[in-house]
């Protein structure tokens, strides 16, 4: 017999997180992975459109959320090679940097590239937001939530270099 995409458990709201142990599908492990997802989505669209200028940050990007997902649905530690680390975090502060001064006020995105950085942005802070809730019942290490924080500003400054402003 072959195997199957559906297992059914959903019709009676329940999934199973990565060690096999069933949970309600509004866990919020369950919700913060789907917005993991949601995000990893559209930085995939990001890296569609980008010039390929910052294509090997994105992809680290990717690594680093595919792991945190991972970590989040209590996978085994062998399946973490790549967890996010203070280093991670000083690198993409590094990386920030290189894109310039920040505005020093409201803007809107007018390029297909900087609105799809700007989306990326705003699945960002709602997956920042969901996060609070694991870092204050210790269930989240900082160095995720800290690193998922400066992710917000490297999509916002993605965004800002890449729109045409007059």
């Amino acid at each position: 017999m072959s195997r199957k995409v559906y297992t059914a458990l959903g019709d009676f709201g329940f999934t199973s997180d990565f060690s096999g142990k069933s949970i309600l599908k509004d866990s919020n492990i369950i919700v913060v992975n789907g917005k993991i997802d949601s995000l990893q989505s559209v930085i995939d669209m990001s890296l569609l459109i980008d010039s390929g200028k910052h294509k090997e940050i994105l992809q680290n990007v990717q690594l680093k959320l595919w792991q945190t997902a991972g970590e989040i649905a209590n996978c085994s530690k062998d399946c973490l090679n790549a967890p996010i680390t203070e280093d991670d975090l000083k690198n993409l502060e590094l990386y920030i940097d290189t894109l310039g001064e920040p505005p020093n006020k409201f803007v809107r995105f007018n390029t297909q590239q900087s609105i799809g950085f700007n989306e990326c942005r705003i699945k960002c802070r709602e997956l920042e937001t969901l996060l609070v809730k694991l870092l204050r019942d210790k269930n989240l290490r900082p160095e995720i939530f800290k690193y998922i924080n400066r992710l917000s500003s490297l999509f916002f400054m993605l965004g800002y270099t890449s729109s045409n402003f007059q």
